[in-house]
């Protein structure tokens, strides 16, 4: 039996509405979802010793490539660690691993919590690989993940899913699938820290790498199911991606990018509005070679950031900076890592309930450090009494 051309145009409009409706409907539930940033609440008096300590969370890992590390804090004081790793970036056998620090400061030997196949059975759908994971934690203790899965080549081909933990990760639910973009979900990709909604949800701050970069929040509500997700548009451009935001009110907030223009420098913008709109890009003084950067918001109000300083476009060190008016001027304070010839990346930064910093990233490709320091420290460093050496 032939099919008329008018019958063909017609099932044809009803699959293109099929795969947009979706992403209609959440481009409608963006534009009403900007509540606020909501700010911790005060912290505890800061210790007045200086405080740190580093440690590797997968010394034992056998794995060739261990990347893209991702840290929350559950209500009891435990800290919850997630990365990729297998044998190389986009490769079928990488998996998403989870470790827990107890209140003592002992790391759980890594787990795979999450393995091509069984995602691929979930999602009823081909899945070549997994990549980029992100917590979500709230102060119920349930446990959120983000993570993608990639069904061709790599991270253009990539698709965002969520799961959820009610026993802070020993068990989760099925991954699903989030539509964020009309071109079949398409490129969408967690990097950076949550950044916490007045009434409940996060703001995350997402890119995709489909046809250029295009950095984006998406607003996660505390209905937390991937039907309530939705998208907005941060800037436009090819050479920014992977944003990190540090919310300095429930209104305003500063974005920091990634930027592989050739500009040498982490592009910011921010933004009065609750997320609503952003500023245009602008060059800050702090260096970037085309790596991932991290930054959030002390309890003084000062801004800590963490960037890869090297004099080449290689990753072969990761510094702190602090700024005291918020972005306009930076100074060093510490060097967390350096060694020629190799990498110190994607640096990954929360604020814990007793006012210190913890911080996650990669070191040499196949292990994730830990480290954890108070302002204490970070005035010490400021002052000038010495830096942390590799």
């Amino acid at each position: 039996m032939t099919t008329s051309p008018v019958l063909r145009m017609f099932l044809a409009l009803v699959a293109a509405a099929a795969v947009l409706a979706p992403w209609w409907v959440a481009r409608d539930e963006a534009a009403a979802s900007f509540p606020g940033f909501a700010l911790p609440p005060a912290r505890p008096a800061a210790d007045p010793v200086p405080f740190f300590v580093s440690e590797t969370v997968n010394p034992a890992s056998p794995e060739p490539k261990a990347h893209s590390g991702t840290l929350a804090e559950l209500p009891d004081g435990r800290l919850v660690a997630a990365w990729y790793a297998g044998s190389g970036e986009g490769a079928p056998d990488v998996a998403i691993q989870m470790s827990t620090r107890d209140p003592q400061g002992e790391w759980s030997p890594p787990r795979s919590i999450f393995r091509r196949g069984e995602v691929a059975v979930s999602l009823r759908r081909h899945v070549h690989s997994l990549g980029n994971p992100l917590l979500l934690a709230d102060d119920a203790g349930r446990l959120g993940l983000l993570f993608v899965s990639i069904a061709a080549g790599k991270w253009s081909g990539s698709s965002m899913n969520l799961s959820w933990s009610s026993d802070g990760g020993e068990s989760w639910t099925r991954p699903e699938k989030l539509t964020l973009n009309p071109l079949a979900n398409l490129s969408a990709l967690p990097r950076n820290p949550p950044v916490p909604l007045r009434g409940g949800g996060w703001a995350v701050p997402i890119y995709e790498e489909f046809l250029g970069r295009f950095p984006e929040m998406l607003w996660i509500r505390p209905r937390h199911s991937a039907a309530s997700a939705a998208v907005s548009r941060m800037a436009d451009g090819m050479s920014v991606f992977q944003p990190a935001v540090a919310a300095l009110s429930a209104d305003r907030a500063l974005a920091f990018f990634r930027d592989d223009s050739g500009a040498g420098r982490v592009s910011l913008a921010d933004t009065a509005d609750r997320g609503r709109t952003w500023s245009g890009r602008r060059a800050s003084d702090l260096p970037n070679v085309d790596s991932g950067v991290c930054a959030l918001r002390l309890p003084d109000g000062r801004l800590l950031c963490a960037v890869n300083d090297s004099a080449n476009r290689r990753r072969e060190n990761l510094r702190l900076a602090l700024s005291a008016d918020e972005g306009r001027t930076w100074r060093y304070i510490a060097t967390l890592a350096e060694e020629a010839g190799e990498n110190f990346d994607y640096p990954y930064m929360i604020l814990g309930r007793d006012g210190r910093v913890r911080l996650l990233y990669s070191s040499r490709g196949t292990r994730i450090v830990f480290a954890e320091f108070n302002t204490a420290w970070i005035d010490a460093q400021a002052a000038g009494h010495g830096e942390v050496q590799p």
